[in-house]
């Protein structure tokens, strides 16, 4: 006997007007840069900077360093690549390069995407 898979419609039946409106919707849309910030949330130590930013407002090298438990040349390296994607920016003062996020859209992002992931029963 075959098995029916429950995920998978079992005739094909096209529903145009659904198609055509969410179609319409998408024309137009960049979604190049919906894919460039998941790649800036698509990596633990970054996620957990951004954490940390959206925590504290504003931190030191040294500081993320210690707290994603990485050396300071990699914590810059993610610094880097969220300041070059708009997520970071940064002033040196001394000898010291402190980092904050970038606005406080971001400060909310991160705070409804951990609440929204509590919620899901997420399989890694």
């Amino acid at each position: 006997m075959e098995e029916v898979d429950l995920e998978v419609c079992q005739t094909t039946i096209v529903h145009e007007g659904k198609v055509n409106y969410v179609k319409s919707e998408l024309h137009g849309k960049n979604f190049a840069d919906l894919l460039v910030l998941s790649k800036c949330l698509g990596d633990l130590s970054r996620v957990q900077i951004l954490y940390a930013l959206s925590t504290y407002k504003e931190m030191c090298v040294c500081d993320l360093a210690a707290i994603i438990d990485a050396s300071t040349a990699t914590t810059s390296h993610h610094l880097r690549f969220l300041k070059k994607n708009g997520i970071t920016k940064s002033y040196k003062e001394g000898k010291m390069v402190y980092y904050s996020l970038a606005n406080q859209e971001i400060s909310d992002a991160i705070g409804s995407l951990l609440k929204i992931s509590e919620g899901l029963q997420l399989t890694s």
